[in-house]
């Protein structure tokens, strides 16, 4: 009977065998699930995430770009977005049409709203909408006592003598100028949708629309160009190192981007 020894001896050739066809099956599994990242779409509340957004986690690679992560708390819970300055409540994704729609998580569900600051996008790659108007908001003015038209006060945020009032549509020079003339504290700009002011709105009820939000479109960003229009996905890690992912498993990090199918180039 041969020695527990001498069996270890005659086995460890075919273990080596299995250990390593399960190495490379497990690399295969890994190198082939990137795409998978790319395609999957998670669901949070009533909105679908996919590319270009993902779902902030602790994934060491995320698809997508990287100023549209959404924050999903849980299922009951709208999803949010971080943009520079402030928190967003995420309402439509429309996949379509390439537009977001938010909602300044600070005057969510609030009776009388009031704007906290200006929202800057000038580095992220999204646009507001054609559908959206500005509105000027001008806070514990001191002067006048009657507002000019096209003024309109806004009654709930009467502090003592101090009135705050709202503007559409108005220019930053000329806001400068009336915030000066009119001792206000401080001027916000906030976008609302176009549909929700109309020329009978008061100032109480164009501070309430910003609670029904407001529409950025999305474009492309620049460094993902290149990948995208090999056919790849954009992808980044931790350390926000580019990543092009490709639809035949392969993925790349130097630089080089999808094979274009040859259907592709003779079209």
């Amino acid at each position: 009977m041969p020695s527990r020894h001498h069996l270890l001896c005659i086995l460890s050739p075919s273990l080596s065998l299995v250990f390593f066809f399960f190495f490379l099956l497990s690399f295969h599994g890994v190198h082939s699930a990137f795409p998978t990242i790319c395609e999957s779409q998670s669901q949070c509340g009533n909105i679908s995430i996919k590319y270009p957004f993902s779902t902030v986690s602790d994934a060491p690679v995320y698809c997508g770009y990287p100023h549209l992560r959404i924050s999903c708390p849980d299922v009951d819970n709208p999803p949010t977005i971080s943009l520079p300055g402030d928190t967003y409540l995420v309402t439509e994704i429309n996949y379509v049409e390439e537009t977001l729609t938010l909602v300044d998580i600070d005057v969510a569900d609030r009776i009388c709203p009031r704007a906290s600051h200006n929202l800057t996008i000038n580095s992220l790659p999204l646009g507001y909408n054609s559908a959206d108007v500005n509105l000027t908001f001008f806070f514990n003015c001191s002067t006048p006592t009657l507002a000019p038209n096209p003024a309109r006060a806004i009654d709930c945020l009467r502090s003592g003598d101090n009135q705050s009032y709202v503007f559409v549509d108005m220019s930053p020079d000329k806001a400068a100028a009336i915030r000066e003339a009119w001792g206000c504290e401080e001027a916000v700009v906030a976008a609302v949708k176009r549909t929700e002011v109309t020329a009978a709105n008061g100032g109480d009820e164009l501070a309430g629309a910003m609670s029904e939000g407001f529409a950025l479109d999305w474009a492309a960003v620049r460094e993902c160009g290149a990948c995208e229009h090999s056919g790849g996905r954009c992808a980044f890690n931790k350390n926000e190192q580019l990543l092009c992912f490709c639809e035949d498993g392969s993925n790349h990090t130097d630089g080089s981007f999808c094979k274009v199918p040859w259907s592709i180039i003779t079209r």
